[in-house]
C-alpha cells in the first residue's frame, strides 16, 4: 500500500500577513504608530456572514473565536485588524510552499487552498526511514514560519482527515492509523451536510460505525457517491491525484499587514521577495535580466515598474539597489497595500561570461554602471552611440542600446576606414550655422553628394578651417556657394 503524508495549513493567509509584518518591522527611524500597527490583534473574515475564519494569539486572548461574527469580534477591541479572506492568495501561497518543498521531496499534490499531499513511499529509500524523512521535511519547512499540521495515511483522504483533526500523527503502522481514523467523529468527513444528517439519523456517530457496515449494504441504503467516498477513504479504490510541476517562472505576491505611504519602508518586504528570487534562480542556474515590480495601491491603479540589468545577476543585494533607485523617482497615488515581483527575462550565466583574458578594473562592471544610471535617470536618459551606414555627417551616428555592438563603419575598397583620409570633428553643432566671420582654410575640399533617394539630399564641399580666435572649424560650401559651419574640433 502507498503511504501518504498530508500537510494542513489552517492559518495560511494570516501566517503570510504575520511574515509580511516581520519584514515590515520598523527601525529606529520609523514612527511609533507604525510599530503599534504591526502588533495589533489580527483576524481574517470571510463567507456570506463575515465570520472569523483565522485569528492570531492576540485575538484569542481578547475572547475572539473561530466562527464568531465580525460585529462580535470588533466589539472586543477597537484596535482589531480585519482582513478579508482571499482564497486566491492562499492558493498562490500553497504553490510557493510546494515549490520550496520540491527541493527535498518529489511527488507533491496541491489540495487548495490549505493543504499539500506528499507521496512518502517513493522517498523512504532516499531518507532510510520515515523519521529521517519527516525530520528533513520539518527542518526545511520551518524556515518558512508557517503553522501546519501533518499526518500519515494509506489513502490521501485518510491522511487529510487525520492531519486536520489530530495535528501530528506519523507512523507506518496500518493498524494504528486505522484506529485513529475510526475514532474520528462522523462530522469530520467531507460529505454534504444533508448526507451527514441522514447518517446521523440512522445512528452513525463515528467513522468506525460507518466502516462497520459492508459496502454492499451501504450501497443499498445510500447513494453510490457515499460508497465511492468510503472506498477512497479506506484505500480500496485509487484517489485521483495530480502531482505538482515546478513553475518555470518566478512570480511572488506579498500583502502588507498595514498600508505604507513612505516608499523607504518598502525596503524590507522587497528584500524578502528578492531573497526568494535569488534562491529560485540559483537552484536553476539562472540570472535575472529584467524584473517587474508592481505596487498595489489603495483606491488607485497598481503602479508597474520595469527594472533591467543588461548583464543579469541572481544577487538580491544588487537588485535591491536598482529597485531603491527606481522607487526614488516614483510618486504614489495611494497607500501601498501589497507588492508583487516577477522575473520577466532570464539568461544562462554562461551567456554573460566575459573573455578569459579580459582585464577587469574596479568593483563595478560597465553593465552594472549602466543599470544604476538607468534605474536613477530612466532608460531613455542613458543611451549608447553607434555608427550608421550613411555618408551625411548628421546621420552618420545614432543612439543605440547601451553597450550593444556598434554599427559597421563605412569601408573603402582597400578595407581602410575613410576617417584615415579625412578629418572629422568631435563636436557637431545641433544644426548647421551660417558662417559669418572670416576663417582661413587649411585642408579640403572633401565632397559629399548623397541622399537624393529620401528627399534629404546634400551637395557639400567640406573644409578644415581656423578662425581668428584660433578655433579649428569644420565648414562646408553648398551648391549655391553659401558657407556654413557644421562642427568644432577639440
Amino acid at each position: 500500500m502507498t503511504l501518504w503524508l498530508y500537510l494542513h495549513f489552517p492559518t495560511i493567509q494570516l501566517d503570510k500577513l504575520k511574515i509580511a509584518a516581520q519584514a515590515q518591522t520598523p527601525d529606529a527611524q520609523q514612527s511609533a504608530e507604525v510599530f503599534a500597527a504591526s502588533s495589533r490583534p489580527c483576524i481574517v473574515v470571510g463567507g456570506r456572514d463575515n465570520t472569523v475564519m483565522q485569528l492570531d494569539q492576540a485575538a484569542m486572548q481578547l475572547g475572539i473565536s473561530e466562527g464568531m461574527g465580525l460585529a462580535g469580534a470588533a466589539a472586543r477591541s477597537r484596535d482589531l485588524l480585519v482582513h478579508p479572506y482571499d482564497e486566491a492568495d492562499e492558493s498562490r501561497t500553497m504553490r510557493e510552499i510546494a515549490q520550496w518543498l520540491y527541493l527535498i521531496t518529489a511527488d507533491i499534490a496541491l489540495f487548495a487552498p490549505q493543504g499539500l499531499l506528499l507521496k512518502v513511499s517513493g522517498m523512504l529509500a532516499m531518507y532510510r526511514d520515515l523519521s529521517h524523512y519527516l525530520a528533513t521535511l520539518r527542518s526545511h519547512l520551518d524556515t518558512q514560519s508557517f503553522t501546519y499540521r501533518y499526518a500519515c495515511g494509506y489513502s490521501p483522504e485518510a491522511a487529510r482527515l487525520l492531519a486536520q483533526h489530530h495535528g501530528a500523527l506519523v507512523s507506518e503502522d496500518s493498524a494504528m492509523l486505522e484506529s485513529a481514523l475510526h475514532n474520528l467523529p462522523l462530522m469530520a468527513l467531507s460529505l454534504p451536510s444533508k448526507q451527514l444528517e441522514r447518517l446521523r439519523r440512522v445512528g452513525f456517530k463515528t467513522v468506525a460505525d460507518l466502516f462497520a457496515l459492508p459496502l454492499v449494504e451501504l450501497g443499498k441504503r445510500f447513494d453510490c457517491e457515499l460508497v465511492q467516498y468510503v472506498s477512497r477513504l479506506r484505500g480500496k479504490v485509487p484517489h485521483p491525484v495530480t502531482f505538482y510541476q515546478p513553475e518555470p517562472e518566478f512570480e511572488r505576491h506579498l500583502p502588507l499587514l498595514y498600508d505604507i505611504e513612505n516608499l523607504d519602508w518598502l525596503n524590507k518586504p522587497l528584500l524578502k521577495l528578492l531573497v526568494q528570487q535569488e534562491q529560485f534562480l540559483r537552484l536553476r542556474n539562472r540570472h535575472a535580466r529584467q524584473l517587474t515590480l508592481t505596487l498595489y495601491q489603495r483606491d488607485a491603479e497598481p503602479q508597474v515598474l520595469e527594472i533591467g540589468r543588461a548583464e543579469g545577476t541572481d544577487r538580491a543585494d544588487l537588485w535591491l539597489i536598482l529597485c531603491d533607485l527606481k522607487l526614488s523617482n516614483v510618486t504614489l497615488n495611494g497607500p501601498v497595500q501589497a507588492i508583487g515581483l516577477k522575473v520577466t527575462e532570464m539568461s544562462q550565466p554562461d551567456e554573460l561570461m566575459p573573455d578569459l583574458f579580459t582585464e577587469r578594473r574596479g568593483t563595478m562592471t560597465p553593465a552594472g554602471l549602466v543599470a544604476l544610471l538607468q534605474a536613477k535617470l530612466g532608460e531613455q536618459a542613458v543611451q549608447g552611440l553607434a555608427v550608421c551606414d550613411d555618408l551625411r555627417p548628421e546621420l552618420a551616428s545614432g543612439y543605440c542600446t547601451p553597450l550593444s555592438a556598434p554599427g559597421t563603419p563605412l569601408l573603402e575598397k582597400s578595407g581602410r576606414l575613410s576617417a584615415t583620409d579625412y578629418l572629422r570633428p568631435v563636436f557637431l553643432l545641433p544644426s548647421t550655422q551660417p558662417l559669418q566671420h572670416k576663417v582661413t582654410v587649411h585642408l579640403g575640399p572633401e565632397r559629399i553628394c548623397t541622399g537624393w533617394w529620401d528627399a534629404h539630399g546634400v551637395e557639400r564641399d567640406y573644409f578644415v578651417a581656423q578662425d581668428e580666435q584660433g578655433r579649428w572649424l569644420w565648414v562646408f560650401r553648398d551648391r549655391q556657394q553659401r558657407w556654413f559651419c557644421h562642427g568644432v574640433f577639440s
